[in-house]
């Protein structure tokens, strides 16, 4: 009795929401390309507002709402999470204003057929219709006299609906999230994207890495052990015992004793920053191109073995790249990229500052701006996205070229990402990311850095891998003097890191990053 009073309650509901909803003049925009257009005149006739927040249908892979502002470059469609219709009162969904994008239709569109729609509401109601399929809008001569004029409407609503010769939604393949927060990648990540070709977006980045506590491995170790407990130099053996080869006792072989030293200052904490301007544009729908120039700042201090701290800083144009990245893969919700670019040794390798007990001496090397060689970066990126869901991933190295003029090559960088962002609001989305890089002990030595005064002279104490969590958030600005502006945060903690050490872990990431398309 129970299910039969539900049932009866719901077809109630069902028949007065009916009332109270009405479409007129819908209609499919008939196409041959793999996306569509869904317009109609939707009437609320009840007492309170109604808001669309969702349309489904089996006829494409995605169906999402969209509106189209205005912008300094031109009008843009823009997704938007619901439409609003107010109390005894309708909105016009037409190319200039509101509509219903379909992406990935799955068969061809066959004019005058009907294709099935749920139309879902705020309240949990819903609304299922059949929409012909048609080249132009239905009833076009006679709407604006079928429907009275609202005072919430728009003064140009009944001018757009009259006007047919409409901007070409179903060509919009793969520029729909261009409008969404999540456009980007997180901010610790510079991914390839297409964007409008003739356009150049300006990217400015900082990162910022903070240091303390020594670590050989997996294991941290103190200050102070570090200084005072015994290291040994396999490249410098002292022979020891006789070299007589005439003894009675036959020949004594001599004994190769290792070279045993100790530290005279280790560092204790370090601030690595990196002040990024890039530049980038697409020159076809495929194709795009980006220049990057990067400003380092170090900053560390030292511990003496005579208990002194002192600071040590460096700072300098690091090494400017170029490079290129070309779309493989084009679909609705996948796009994936493969580049490769190219680093320019800009950045020095001959920073000198303060050292505790030696004076005005040369940096270690990571606190040196560049590189002092060429480097080969390529790259291949992913990346997906469906309603609010986005997700992507990421792996890119950086491979040296030979020696620099100090006699040694820093060791090559690999790096692998992988995200997921949820879309809060087409403004605003929330990411996670996860990230992993290993890094290789240096080739070669600078003569005028010892490694026994300083572990960070040691070209075989440089390697090491580490495992990142970070958490961020990114932002769009849809109106206002800084329209299309984004920018973004993030922050993030190691959850594992093996040094070939003593080096000082990674205990803190953060990534900041804005951007303007003009």
């Amino acid at each position: 009795m129970k299910r039969i009073t539900l049932i009866v309650l719901f077809l109630i509901q069902s028949t007065i929401f009916a009332n109270d909803i009405k479409l007129e003049n819908a209609y499919v925009k008939f196409t041959s390309s793999s996306n569509s257009m869904v317009y109609f005149t939707i009437k609320n006739a009840s007492n309170t507002e109604k808001k669309l927040v969702q349309v489904t249908s089996n006829v494409a892979e995605r169906v999402e709402l969209f509106t189209m502002k205005p912008t300094d470059s031109g009008t843009k469609m823009v997704p938007v999470l619901e439409i609003s219709i107010a109390k005894n009162s309708y909105v016009h969904l037409t190319p200039k204003g509101y509509h219903i994008m379909l992406f990935g239709i799955k068969s061809p569109l066959s004019l005058k057929s009907s294709i099935p729609f749920r139309l879902v509401f705020s309240d949990g109601s819903d609304l299922l219709i059949n929409i012909p399929v048609e080249s132009s809008q239905p009833n076009r001569d006679s709407i604006s006299k079928s429907i009275p004029q609202s005072p919430t409407q728009d003064k140009n609503a009944i001018e757009e609906t009259d006007t047919d010769s409409e901007h070409d939604h179903a060509e919009h393949v793969g520029h729909e999230n261009h409008n969404r927060a999540d456009m980007l990648a997180p901010a610790g990540l510079m991914n390839p994207h297409i964007h409008e070709p003739g356009k150049w977006m300006i990217d400015y980045r900082y990162m910022g890495m903070k240091m303390w506590g020594l670590q050989s491995g997996k294991e941290g170790q103190s200050d102070l052990a570090t200084l005072y407990f015994p290291y040994s130099d396999p490249t410098v053996q002292m022979p020891s015992g006789s070299l007589i080869t005439n003894s009675p006792i036959s020949t004594t072989i001599p004994i190769l004793t290792p070279n045993i030293y100790n530290y005279m200052s280790v560092p204790t904490q370090m601030v690595m920053e990196m002040n990024m301007i890039s530049a980038m544009t697409s020159i076809s729908d495929r194709w795009m191109i980006m220049f990057m120039v990067p400003s380092v700042t170090n900053k560390m201090t030292m511990l003496s073995s005579n208990f002194d701290r002192a600071p040590m800083s460096s700072a300098g144009i690091g090494d400017v790249s170029f490079s290129t990245a070309y779309r493989l893969i084009k679909s609705e919700q996948h796009n994936f990229f493969t580049g490769l670019g190219v680093s320019l040794p800009t950045g020095s390798i001959d920073e000198r500052d303060n050292m505790p007990m030696m004076g005005k001496q040369k940096v270690p090397y990571n606190m040196q701006p560049g590189v002092g060689t060429y480097s080969l970066l390529p790259q291949a990126s992913y990346k997906g996205s469906i309603n609010r869901i986005s997700w992507g991933a990421q792996t890119q190295a950086s491979l040296r070229v030979g020696k620099n003029e100090n006699n040694y090559r820093y060791g090559n960088r690999y790096e692998i990402s992988g995200w997921v962002s949820y879309l809060i609001h087409e403004t605003v989305s929330l990411s996670v990311r996860v990230a992993k890089q290993r890094w290789l002990n240096l080739q070669g030595l600078d003569a005028s850095l010892d490694p026994k005064m300083d572990p960070q002279n040691d070209p075989f104490r440089q390697g090491g891998m580490r495992s990142d969590l970070l958490f961020g958030v990114n932002f769009l600005v849809i109106s206002g003097l800084l329209q299309g502006t984004r920018f973004g945060f993030e922050y993030g903690r190691p959850f594992h890191q093996n040094l070939n050490g003593p080096q000082l872990g990674t205990r803190e990431l953060i990534n900041l990053f804005a951007t303007f398309t003009f």
